[in-house]
Order: C-alpha cells, then sequence, then structure tokens
C-alpha cells in the first residue's frame, strides 16, 4: 500500500511539473479566423497598436460580420513597409469584448503575416455578357504579373443564384471547375501557380454564361516559363 501510495505521489507530481509553465492550446472555431481577399481603405492611426480599414472582395472563410468593411490591428512595430492597396489577409477575430466594429488582428499582430500585397485581376460582368450574346468587344483577355509576383487572384461575376465556371488551359494542362451559390459570390481562382498560356472559361448559370479566353503571361520570366 505504502509503495502504491508512492507511486502514485510522484507521478502526480511528475505531470504537474511537466505542465507547469505551459499554456494550453485552445481550439478556435473556423469562424474566428478570415482569409479573405480585400482593398485598403484608410489608416486610422494608433498607439501601441495602429489600425487600417479594408473592404472585403472575396471572403474565403465562413467568418460572419455585418457589412464589407472590418478594421485590422496590429503591433506599430510589426507594421508592413510596403503601401497597402489590393491584399491577401489572413487574420483572427479580436476575441475580447470591443466597440470597434468588425475588428480582426494580425496573427501574433503582426502586418507582414497577416497582410500581404496580392495582385487582383477582374473579368467584368459586361464583358462576359458580350461575349454571350456576342454583341460586346470579345477580344481574348491577357493577364500579366512580374517573375516575383505573389498572391495572384481572378475574380470573376456571378451569374445568378447558382453559378458553375470550368476552367481549362489549351494545351490541357490544367482544368478546375467552381460551383457556388450567391452568397458564396463572386467566384474566385488563385492564379499564382498556374503556368504562362491560353486558357478557357465556360459559365453556365440562370443570368449569365458562355465562354471567354484570357492568357497569362509573366514578365522578366525566363526561357523555361513559370
Amino acid at each position: 500500500m505504502t509503495r502504491l501510495l508512492l507511486f502514485l505521489t510522484t507521478f502526480l507530481l511528475t505531470q504537474a511539473l511537466q505542465s507547469c509553465g505551459q499554456t494550453q492550446k485552445q481550439s478556435v472555431p473556423t469562424s474566428q479566423h478570415l482569409k479573405a481577399l480585400a482593398k485598403f481603405v484608410s489608416y486610422e492611426g494608433g498607439d501601441k497598436i495602429h489600425f487600417s480599414k479594408f473592404a472585403i472582395l472575396k471572403d474565403f472563410s465562413d467568418t460572419t460580420f455585418a457589412g464589407d468593411t472590418i478594421t485590422v490591428g496590429y503591433y506599430f512595430y510589426k507594421a508592413n513597409s510596403q503601401q497597402f492597396d489590393t491584399v491577401l489577409l489572413t487574420l483572427n477575430k479580436y476575441p475580447e469584448p470591443t466597440t470597434i466594429k468588425n475588428y480582426f488582428i494580425c496573427p501574433d499582430y503582426d502586418a507582414k503575416i497577416g497582410i500581404q500585397q496580392a495582385k487582383i485581376d477582374v473579368i467584368d460582368f459586361e464583358y462576359w455578357e458580350g461575349c454571350e450574346t456576342g454583341k460586346g468587344d470579345c477580344k481574348p483577355l491577357t493577364f500579366t504579373r512580374t517573375a516575383s509576383q505573389k498572391n495572384w487572384f481572378l475574380i470573376m461575376p456571378c451569374g445568378g443564384t447558382e453559378t458553375e465556371i470550368s476552367l481549362a488551359g489549351i494545351d490541357h494542362s490544367f482544368n478546375q471547375k467552381l460551383h457556388l451559390f450567391h452568397d458564396g459570390c463572386p467566384p474566385c481562382i488563385e492564379l499564382t501557380n498556374m503556368r504562362d498560356g491560353k486558357y478557357s472559361a465556360n459559365m453556365v448559370a440562370c443570368g449569365l454564361g458562355g465562354q471567354v479566353n484570357f492568357s497569362l503571361a509573366t514578365t522578366g520570366a525566363t526561357k523555361n516559363g513559370r
């Protein structure tokens, strides 16, 4: 009996020492994270923590918030030295009660992680409709990037309450299908890792359809391409 008590005491003491000083990780619901494309709206100043406002262009997460504009907080000494324009946001919802509407913070309050420059190209509704009806200018589009550019995206129009877009490389090296409802609009595809060349996008929807063609090109690329 004495040996059993000694064993239990030693075991519990060991566990206590191992856990001492360790922070328990709590799982955060996915709704507390935001990954989105956005456009810079304004710099709001601040003291230790600085604030900027962004208008959401495309939300890749299931985060819910009122309106389309959010406020992002980050430490002034972890601010991104680049000028904000269109960006890729990777943020956490501020976990405490606050009077700031739609307030999100960068991971570790580091803007270099949470706010990254993004190149966003757009195919608008009018152009796609012109291709569908044959009544508009439907010349193939060309989207370009520099060799060092990261986070490149293409935003396309919604075709109605439900939209399906099939994208394909002319040389059959790429195929991808997007299917979304209106609350998931706009359709968006990441171009970052796609090779230079010609592509087609075919839409099936109740309010818009048909095919558009576009090319991707990289300036300053090597002979082997990107």
